[in-house]
């Protein structure tokens, strides 16, 4: 298993150069890793043991049957536990021994099958790892398209100029070089932005479809799984989705070679993690995605309001001044202000700085020359 976690070191790492946001990190870091150790738990029997055992009178083939209860799935029985408090953690009373066997004695009764009784199928424990890496891959999907379409543009216009002292590399050549592809660039980078802002729409899409997944898989339970599972006087619905004890159905030949259907008892220990991955998984879920719709609004602010976006490339350098950056803002477009605010988040403040006093200068010189055009005409 340490093997395989060493694999993803390279989502944990610090980046040199930031070419998205904390939001998007928490998508497609995050959230694959946690997914990640996740599918590495679950299939780690060093830790937790065999994921199933089942207890039957043919002990010669209790491996074989426990092989076969595994692969075709186990059941429950439909019945109705309304009012039952099991002992424990949740228990709103002091249990007597008395409670504990009249408890078991209660479960065994519903483990009993009745003609009539509805019976729950429960064949996707074998799924839940291989869900988690699906689920890693989906999240991981928005940062490998941004990656392609950002094309490693902001490394090669900030090389190496973002550590905390001014390198001897930003000398006049270089400065006049990346103000040169800013300029010259000027309108040039809407795609750019709408690019990003296309992953940013695809994390929140994924996020919620997760839901929806889980819930599919969970047949129903997942979507209120967190508040079901805080409730104190109703476990029933956990006990569907991840029952301790459950029951299989398997066939033999007979004396007469005829088949006979019989069932074995089956303790599921890995539920008992399933069901406290499941929740933080939940939480996570909501968490993130209440995240990523305030995050999604703050995105719309900043298209629509122009005024906003000086504050933010102020909050960058404490070197810049206030009026030009307002004046810049008031000639450039949402693309060239998403490509100076990445540039501010990368580059020294100072640099920053002296990227924006250049770029005021210039516009303003094309301001005048325009209008002594036009006085001209």
């Amino acid at each position: 298993m340490i093997d395989v976690l060493n694999s993803f070191k390279s989502l944990i790492k610090h980046e040199q150069v930031n070419i998205d946001n904390n939001v998007f990190k928490l998508h497609y870091r995050f959230t694959v890793v946690l997914l990640v150790v996740f599918s590495a738990l679950l299939t780690s029997k060093e830790y937790f043991g065999d994921p199933i055992s089942c207890d039957t009178d043919d002990q010669d083939r209790k491996q074989l049957i426990d092989m076969f209860c595994w692969i075709h799935g186990t059941y429950i029985i439909n019945k109705a536990r309304k009012g039952d408090i099991l002992p424990g953690i949740f228990n709103m009373y002091d249990s007597t021994i008395n409670d504990i066997k009249n408890h078991t004695k209660k479960i065994m009764d519903e483990l009993t099958l009745q003609p009539n009784d509805e019976i729950i199928w429960q064949k996707y424990y074998q799924w839940v790892c291989i869900m988690f890496g699906l689920q890693a891959l989906l999240f991981y999907l928005p940062r490998y398209i941004w990656k392609h379409w950002e094309g490693g543009r902001m490394e090669l216009l900030v090389q190496d100029l973002c550590g905390p002292l001014v390198p001897t590399k930003w000398n006049p050549e270089a400065r006049e070089r990346l103000l040169k592809y800013l300029l010259n660039n000027n309108n040039g980078h809407t795609l750019y932005a709408l690019h990003y802002s296309f992953c940013e729409v695809l994390n929140l899409v994924n996020i919620v479809l997760q839901i929806r997944l889980m819930d599919w898989f969970l047949a129903g339970q997942f979507s209120l799984y967190g508040i079901t599972f805080a409730s104190v006087n109703n476990l029933s619905p956990m006990d569907k989705v991840f029952p301790k004890l459950a029951k299989c159905m398997y066939y033999r030949f007979g004396p007469s070679s005829t088949i006979e259907s019989r069932d074995a008892l089956c303790i599921l220990p890995l539920n008992i993690l399933n069901e406290k991955l499941f929740l933080i998984i939940w939480i996570w879920f909501h968490v993130l995605s209440f995240i990523t719709i305030v995050y999604m609004l703050y995105r719309c602010f900043v298209i629509c309001i122009p005024s906003l976006r000086s504050y933010i490339l102020i909050s960058h350098s404490k070197y810049v001044w206030c009026f030009k950056v307002k004046l810049m803002i008031m000639k450039i477009n949402y693309g060239d202000f998403f490509i100076l605010d990445h540039l501010g988040k990368n580059l020294n403040p100072i640099i920053f700085c002296d990227i924006i006093d250049d770029i005021h200068r210039s516009l303003q010189a094309r301001e005048k020359c325009s209008n002594f055009d036009k006085n001209i005409v």
